[in-house]
């Protein structure tokens, strides 16, 4: 169904907007709230009309909202709920239950304007957003009261602390048990070291000192031998 919006709805428009919403939508909440009118050429002629109207309401209806969502901002109303002693609720808390508080209250508010993220099952205090028309939001506390069968308010206990894990130990493997170390292996008969690729004997060889050379006789200093000289030293004087 197309639709001429009288009012800004969030998601949807502004008023003198032409939307086009499922017909359920429109005769079950647009039309009757006075939100929009149906399109026609009777609506279209008198559209400059209608905006400055619809602007002059939605003006008014702003103000009004502001004016609510400050004085409802922070509001507690409590809800009475079958529940275990640890605040488990049998059933859950949905936003029906939520509206009529406010209204038993004296809050006036739509059911729209109450939005859960989730159906409460937990015993215990709650924020829930109230969006009370267009982007005026105002937050409420919801009290979850636990009773028994008979409507007597049940003390919540806290659950026990869950027992944490031992930590895991690890074991050292003993002296004995431990396997030992590795020794390096001795290089078999017949191959040659790794440092330097020569054996022992072959570096002491090197290293050792060389054999000396033996004393010349005396008198060899001239390079003559000492038998021959005495010889003809005998000759001459005889």
């Amino acid at each position: 169904m197309e639709l001429i919006l009288l009012q800004s709805i969030e998601g949807l428009g502004r008023p003198g907007d032409q939307v086009k919403v499922r017909d359920g939508y429109a005769r079950n909440f647009l039309l009757p709230n006075g939100k929009a009118v149906p399109l026609s050429p009777d609506s279209l002629r008198g559209l400059a009309k209608l905006k400055v109207r619809a602007e002059a309401e939605e003006r008014e209806l702003l103000s009004e909202m502001g004016e609510l969502a400050k004085k409802i901002a922070g509001a507690e109303v409590k809800i009475t709920a079958r529940a275990t002693e640890e605040g488990h609720l049998f059933g859950s808390v949905t936003e029906r239950d939520v509206h009529a508080a406010l209204v038993a209250a004296g809050w006036q508010v739509s059911l729209r304007s109450v939005r859960l993220e989730a159906h409460l099952k937990q015993a215990g205090v709650t924020e829930v957003p109230l969006h009370l028309h267009g982007e005026i939001v105002a937050s409420i506390k919801v009290d979850v009261i636990p009773v028994d069968a008979e409507g007597n308010r049940i003390e919540v206990v806290a659950p026990p602390p869950a027992a944490q894990a031992p930590a895991e130990v690890v074991e050292e493997p003993d002296a004995e048990t431990a396997e030992p170390e590795a020794k390096p292996e001795k290089p078999a008969r017949g191959e040659k070291p790794a440092k330097g690729g020569k054996g022992e004997k072959a570096e002491k060889a090197e290293k050792g000192d060389k054999p000396e050379k033996a004393p010349r006789a005396e008198g060899a200093a001239d390079g003559k031998p000492e038998g021959k000289g005495e010889g003809k030293g005998a000759r001459k004087k005889s």
